[in-house]
């Protein structure tokens, strides 16, 4: 059979491969978008099971004004194929030094409000003005400002601005937790600054009916209504490159060229291993290597007889849960405790069709290490730690468990990236925002291979997760235009 041929081949249907295929087979390219999946989305693909949907594990979007996933679905005109969902108010629980839990209060928007997390965490009256012009000088911090801030840490940020220890642990477990899953002490600060001023003005916890899933289902969708082609459960081995240029990939289903492929698939297992080291200069090779992942994310699927919430969202917390690197450190290595930030999720809260009549699943994530080869007996001692804290916040869950699933770091590098350096793989989001991996030090899009282009979050874009990962699925789309047309000759 002869070979097929296209302009350009995306490795992965993840938010950025398949938001940039869709951009450019839009723009008249001849695409094909593959997936070792049968489902599109990557990190955030969606799942069902016994009437449940949801999505493969946590996943909560911000902001919710100006959105990506919104704008490109208009964009592609795919926005009959998902529909956005705002719900109502967070479900944050506060655990108070006491040990009491304590839901943050609803308020009239999804915009948070600070005093009202300043009556939630019971903070002092005489150190509430302090606390009220940090919000300020957070939220209205002009870009410029925020851009000298690159570079420098997120806790040593937040210490020196010295607001009371139950603000700093909010801030960090909202943020650093979840929203970049590293800890607070390597997050750059000019990253987490800029997606905060997005939460505090342009509001967070924006869901997609069906899971997140549905989105990227809709960009994959879009691929084939601008008539380019779409290939689920299909594995790319290779990358082909010849005489330096890439010349399109080997798959499991057979061979298809293209003068240019773009990779969804992470940085490191690109360079590392579908185009194999031997093609890179070894001083590359080896600033690949050291690239730094993401954390990852660890937890429980609880399939409910009843409910026994109804936020659609939320963190569990308290005063000592932001990671250090050096508590993070002790913790992996057994001493010190395991128990940090919890995030957890109800889809049905949000979306009525995701659980049978009567019935709830609350999904739950916590921080583990990124490796997809921990023990079983690491993965018990994480997975207890988290599943204290849910008990604890609540209580009547337990009695109301039909079943339930853990999911893994080896789960989650399954489903997505595959591990090319020891200790990763079962990253949450990709490679690390942390200092000298943003900004001016986030790695290209373009690889030292012609025809050889990186997206996702791994390059090319900035901010929370899967917004990131649009970001950087259109900023490629344009690179790679670009590139397609002087290939051709075309001004």
């Amino acid at each position: 059979m002869a070979e097929k041929t296209y302009d350009v081949i995306v490795v992965g249907a993840g938010f950025g491969g398949s938001s940039c295929a869709g951009l450019l087979a839009k723009r008249g390219l001849k695409v094909l978008l593959i997936d070792k999946n049968a489902a599109a989305g990557g990190k955030a693909m969606s799942l069902s099971k016994k009437g449940f949907t949801y999505t493969a594990w946590v996943v909560i979007g911000a902001p919710v004004e100006g959105n990506l996933y919104q704008v490109l679905l208009d964009e592609l005109e795919v926005s009959d194929l998902a529909e956005l969902v705002v719900p109502e108010g967070t479900g944050s629980i506060y655990q108070t030094p006491e040990g009491k839990y304590i839901r943050m209060p609803k308020a009239s928007s999804n915009q948070l409000d600070p005093n009202i997390i300043f009556e939630w965490l019971d903070i002092p009256e005489a150190e509430r003005g302090a606390a009220l012009q940090f919000f300020v000088q957070l939220t209205m911090m002009p870009p410029e400002q925020v851009k000298e801030l690159e570079g420098k840490n997120l806790g040593d940020w937040l210490l020196a601005a010295g607001i009371p220890k139950p603000l700093y642990a909010f801030i960090v477990s909202l943020c650093c937790d979840g929203m970049f899953m590293v800890p607070v002490d390597s997050l750059d600060a000019a990253e987490a600054v800029a997606s905060l001023q997005d939460i505090f003005t342009r509001s967070g916890g924006i869901f997609c009916k069906g899971g997140y899933g549905r989105v990227g289902e809709a960009y994959c969708e879009a691929v084939r209504r601008y008539g380019s082609e779409v290939q689920m459960s299909t594995r790319v081995k290779k990358i082909l490159v010849d005489e330096g240029r890439v010349t399109g990939v080997s798959t499991d289903k057979g061979d298809f060229k293209a003068p240019v492929v773009i990779s969804n698939a992470g940085l490191q297992p690109t360079v590392l291993k579908l185009v194999g080291e031997e093609h890179f200069d070894k001083s590359y090779t080896n600033y690949v290597r050291d690239l730094v992942p993401s954390y990852s994310l660890l937890g429980y699927r609880y399939f409910l007889s009843k409910p026994v919430t109804d936020a659609p969202f939320g963190v569990i917390f308290n005063d000592d849960s932001p990671w250090t690197l050096e508590r993070f450190s002790k913790a992996r290595d057994g001493d010190a405790p395991r128990t940090g930030v919890l995030y957890f999720e109800v889809p049905s809260n949000y979306d009525p069709e995701a659980a049978p009549e009567g019935k709830q699943i609350l999904m739950t994530g916590s921080f583990c290490p990124p490796d997809p080869k921990l023990s079983k007996e690491e993965i018990k001692a994480w997975a207890d730690a988290g599943e204290a804290q849910v008990f604890g916040a609540f209580p009547d869950l337990a009695a109301c468990i039909e079943s339930k699933e853990l999911y893994t770091t080896k789960s989650v590098s399954n489903a997505t990236r595959d591990s090319a350096v020891p200790g990763a793989g079962g990253e949450t989001i990709g490679l690390g925002q942390i200092v000298g991996q943003c900004g001016d030090s986030k790695p290209s899009i373009r690889a030292p291979i012609g025809g050889l282009f990186y997206v996702g979050a791994d390059a090319g874009g900035t901010g929370i997760g899967t917004q990131q990962a649009i970001e950087s699925g259109m900023n490629v789309a344009d690179a790679v235009e670009r590139y397609h047309h002087l290939r051709k000759g075309v001004a």
